[in-house]
């Protein structure tokens, strides 16, 4: 993530486009991992455990990876943090001021990390046109996208083997690693791969990352799979158990149909924004909608496949890390159903589809157009 220098390349006439190609390549390259097996996921977790961090507990690490810087406002020397200066992009969009509102906001976000934040697990902008909520949210957007690049930033998902063999519709799963990436498909909702394991095991290799964290503030890992992974697994189950296999998860997450891959943080991807002009029904702005045509092919047993979902909602698009909702008076019909959501953890689909959501709220609004 760090910024690099190349106007002090060659960049003579003869030399061109490459300094350039090469930077970028050398971009690119510093953000990707080969995927890994499961196994090897959680070996990596347990010398590195802050990677397992929740949703939380990784956006406060990701401010304070950036350090801070001394100031004096109003009088009053005090300590900055630089994520807010937008280091990124020179400061294109670095918040002016409001530090002691900044720093009361990174409080307010480590108490909740830690569990100490009681009922108050909802962060509330309230502020009139040009008090720098704006720059705030170009502030967590690029911030994250650059820790989320960094070594000590990486955050992983799942993903499946869902290659169309024998051309029938929806998942398959073949018996032999797949050769092609794009039998290889994504949790659509960046879901945490350590969901993958029951939730009593789960617990106690959560644990025994807490034991191995320097840090006062432990891991959390609460939220079950997906619906869409859900679907794989419990297919695969079904199948390996009526094959007599007796090491069922073993098989189900055997490196033929599972693996676990980095992805950058992006608007879509572990950020989910509510601009105040988007519309939809309360589950399409929230979650997202079924998609007719998918769902025609891939009715599953007599009921809705979670595969025919969009899981484009704000929620969708933020689990994992954050969810904004700009211009909350704009959206007052879905501010009941979020203020539920850190509490109970879990949105639905649909009537028999639920999914849990590891999500860390920031509501802004705006007096000037509150009605």
């Amino acid at each position: 993530g760090a910024r690099r220098d190349i106007s002090g390349s060659d960049t003579s006439e003869g030399a061109g486009s490459e300094p350039f190609l090469a930077a970028a390549d050398e971009e690119l390259d510093a953000t990707y991992e080969e995927p890994m097996t499961l196994s090897e996921y959680v070996d990596l977790l347990l010398s590195s455990p802050h990677l397992g961090a929740h949703a939380s507990k990784y956006l406060l690490a990701a401010i304070e990876h950036a350090g801070t810087r001394t100031v004096i406002e109003e009088g009053e020397e005090t300590e900055r943090y630089r994520f807010f200066d937008d280091p990124w992009n020179d400061g294109e969009h670095a918040i002016l001021g409001n530090t002691a509102v900044l720093n009361r906001f990174v409080d307010d976000l480590r108490s909740i990390a830690a569990g100490r934040g009681k009922e108050e697990k909802i962060i509330w902008f309230d502020g009139p046109t040009a008090t720098g909520k704006s720059e705030l949210k170009r502030c967590l957007v690029n911030g994250l996208r650059e820790y989320s690049k960094t070594e000590e930033g990486r955050r992983y998902t799942v993903e499946w083997n869902v290659a169309g063999a024998g051309g029938s519709p929806g998942m398959t799963y073949g018996d032999t690693q797949p050769t092609d990436e794009d039998d290889w498909y994504a949790s659509p909702v960046q879901a945490h791969p350590l969901a993958v394991f029951p939730p009593a095991v789960r617990a106690e290799l959560v644990a025994a990352l807490n034991d191995r964290l320097d840090d006062h503030i432990p891991v959390r890992v609460e939220a079950g799979l997906d619906p869409f992974s859900r679907e794989a697994y419990e297919y695969l189950e079904e199948q390996y158990r009526r094959e007599g296999v007796e090491e069922l998860f073993s098989a189900v997450t055997a490196p033929q149909h599972l693996r676990v891959k980095n992805f950058v943080v992006d608007v879509g991807r572990g950020i989910g924004i509510l601009h105040s002009e988007d519309e939809g029904s309360p589950k399409e702005r929230l979650v997202g909608s079924w998609m007719q045509g998918m769902l025609r092919e891939l009715d599953s047993r007599g009921r809705k496949n979670p595969q025919a979902f969009s899981y484009d909602g704000v929620l969708s698009q933020g689990n994992g890390l954050l969810t904004i909702v700009e211009d909350a008076s704009q959206h007052a019909d879905l501010l009941r159903k979020l203020l539920n959501v850190p509490d109970e953890g879990r949105v639905k689909l649909d009537k028999g589809i639920g999914m849990d959501i590891d999500t860390q709220l920031l509501i802004i609004s705006n007096p000037d157009l509150d009605v």
